[in-house]
């Protein structure tokens, strides 16, 4: 149970999990408005959204999920001068059981395959790869779980103010072999109102690469289309820049690759059957 990816791949098994085991696919689309911030600069970038949500289930019991987001910024802070405000992020699953232990709790296996492009952040491209295995629990109000596992992890920043700070072609990308652990936890507030909370860690062995957080707030609703859903969704990502640099990083010639080393996205998205 992950990522606008967490609430609303979550919100989909969740749906897809409590009718039968006939194969099926369903769709859904969201329309929303976000601000995406960067503390150090006390920037906020307001904007649209759009998402194409989709999950299907195999005839074998095999969750299939896919978010593809596209994010259109008023940028007027420039932080990168030369950023382009359109930015995309995608996440892809595919999610299975182990074994079951009761009715609530089981072990499962889940791949998932996350994508982020051209951030007011300077992100210019991530994409992390990531099997693993869970441990949930799942009663009527309640649904947490623990993952694991090893995967590819690579991210690269954009050009445009690392040159301003000494960098150049060739020190813009980090990749590599890593691994993941994460934690979550959903409870149905009434029947209507649902809350999740999830915290996960990227590492690659020696350092962690990237730590994430997100917290939202799920009301089902039949405003616009019977069974919609507003969604309040906060996500903070920091960064560990230390990867990039190209001196000792405790030199007092060190300079990171940028300014600012998180960002916060805040989004207010109504979730909408196709």
């Amino acid at each position: 149970m992950r990522y606008l990816s967490l609430v609303s791949l979550v919100f989909l098994l969740n749906l897809s999990t409590s009718v039968s085991a006939e194969e099926q696919t369903q769709w859904h689309y969201s329309l929303g408005i976000h601000d995406f911030v960067v503390d150090e600069e006390n920037s906020h970038t307001l904007g649209a959204n759009m998402s194409l949500l989709i999950a299907h289930r195999t005839a074998s019991n095999i969750q299939l999920l896919a978010s593809l987001d596209v994010f259109l910024d008023v940028d007027v802070d420039d932080l990168d001068p030369d950023h382009i405000p359109i930015w995309f992020k995608s996440d892809y699953a595919a999610i299975g059981e182990l074994y079951r232990f009761n009715p609530e709790f089981f072990f499962g296996w889940q791949v998932d395959l996350q994508g982020k492009r051209n951030t007011v952040s300077s992100v210019e491209k991530q994409l992390k790869l990531f099997p693993a295995l869970t441990a949930n629990y799942q009663d009527q109000r309640m649904q947490a779980q623990l993952k694991a596992g090893a995967g590819y992890y690579f991210m690269e920043i954009d050009d445009d103010v690392p040159r301003t700070r000494g960098y150049d072609r060739g020190d813009f990308g980090n990749d590599g072999l890593a691994y993941t652990a994460m934690g979550s936890f959903g409870v149905d507030i009434t029947p209507q109102l649902h809350m999740s909370a999830a915290a996960q860690t990227w590492h690659d062995g020696d350092a962690w690469l990237e730590d994430q957080y997100r917290f939202d707030l799920t009301y089902q609703t039949n405003f616009w289309a019977e069974h919609s859903q507003w969604v309040l969704s906060v996500e903070h990502t920091q960064y560990n820049l230390d990867h990039y640099a190209k001196v000792d990083v405790n030199s007092p010639e060190y300079l990171p690759i940028l300014p600012w080393d998180n960002d916060t996205l805040v989004r207010l998205s109504l979730i909408v059957p196709w």
